[in-house]
């Protein structure tokens, strides 16, 4: 394959995944926005956070949960 190409791959698979990461945040904050409870909660947690890294900080926890429901939900 042409190195051009290569590159040119390279960079396509960078941008599809920036693209996922970003389809799944939006996702994420979505749902958290979409439920008065859920947001309440999110803002609590996060409320010492600088405000700069509130959406980091509220993605971070909303995957590790996401990760411990599934774990818990998935057969032993």
């Amino acid at each position: 394959m042409p190195r051009e190409r290569l590159e040119r791959s390279v960079v396509l698979s960078e941008v599809q995944k920036l693209d996922r990461q970003q389809k799944m945040r939006d996702g994420i904050m979505k749902r958290i926005n979409s439920n008065p409870e859920m947001k309440t909660a999110f803002e609590t947690l996060v409320k010492n956070v600088p405000e700069e890294q509130l959406e980091s900080v509220m993605m971070q926890i909303a995957t590790q949960a996401r990760r411990s429901i599934s774990r818990s939900q998935s057969p032993a």
